[in-house]
């Protein structure tokens, strides 16, 4: 596993107000494969389940705000 003195994004998602005024969202994740390489066995499973259910419901969201944005400006 990683470093307990680490921090390793797993998944995010921001919703943010630029300087210009305008609104964004961030959204990442660890890629699948890359998991594998990085967690123990033990560990594994259970943030391959992180990312793959945080990816179900996140990804919608992030393209609903973004659309929802486009439709304003």
């Amino acid at each position: 596993m990683i470093d307990t003195n680490q921090e390793a994004n797993i998944i995010s998602f921001k919703v943010l107000l630029t300087k210009e005024g305008n609104i964004i969202t961030e959204y990442s994740h660890l890629p699948l494969k890359e998991a594998r390489k990085i967690f123990m066995e033990g560990e594994v499973d259970i943030i391959e389940r992180i990312i793959t259910e945080g990816r179900r419901k996140l990804e919608p969201l992030h393209e609903f705000i973004q659309d929802k944005v486009n439709d304003v400006v």
